[in-house]
C-alpha cells in the first residue's frame, strides 16, 4: 500500500477507536428511571415541611433511599448509598459533596439513634437531596 495513503487510515482509525471508546464509556442514565424518580423527589417536598416530626422523618429517609437508587443508576450497581458516595466525589464540588454526607448522616441518626428532625433541617435537607439527584440523574 502506498505510505501516502497509509498514515491518513491509521489516523483515521484511530479516530473510529476513540469516537467508540468515548460513547461506550460516557454515563448515560435512564430517561424513564431518572424520571420516575424526580417524580418521587418532588412529591416528597411538601412532606419535608410538615408540622409532623415522624413525616418528616419519614420524607428524610425516603429522600435518603432516592439519592442511593439514583448513585445505583448512575454508576449501575448495586452498592450501597454509603458507598457510592465515596464514588461520587467527583461529581460535586467539596462544599456540594461534603453537604451530601452531612444530610446522608442526618438520615443515619434518624434511622439509628431516633433523631427528631427540626422542619428546618429537613428544608434543607431537602434542597441538599433536590439538587444532588437532579444533578446526578442529568
Amino acid at each position: 500500500m502506498n505510505n501516502s495513503l497509509l498514515l491518513p487510515l491509521i489516523i483515521l482509525s484511530l479516530i473510529i477507536v476513540l469516537f467508540v471508546i468515548v460513547s461506550i464509556s460516557s454515563k448515560r442514565v435512564d430517561r424513564k428511571k431518572s424520571e420516575r424518580l424526580i417524580k418521587e423527589l418532588f412529591s416528597l417536598e411538601k412532606a419535608t415541611n410538615s408540622d409532623e416530626i415522624a413525616i418528616r422523618r419519614d420524607a428524610i429517609i425516603k429522600l435518603d433511599n432516592l439519592l442511593s437508587k439514583s448513585l445505583q443508576l448512575y454508576f449501575n450497581n448495586d452498592l450501597s448509598c454509603g458507598e457510592n458516595l465515596k464514588l461520587a466525589d467527583k461529581l460535586f464540588r467539596k462544599k456540594e459533596y461534603n453537604a451530601l454526607w452531612n444530610i446522608h448522616k442526618l438520615r443515619n441518626n434518624v434511622v439509628h439513634n431516633d433523631y427528631a428532625v427540626s422542619k428546618e433541617e429537613s428544608l434543607k435537607s431537602f434542597r441538599i437531596y433536590k439538587n444532588s439527584i437532579i444533578k446526578i440523574l442529568q
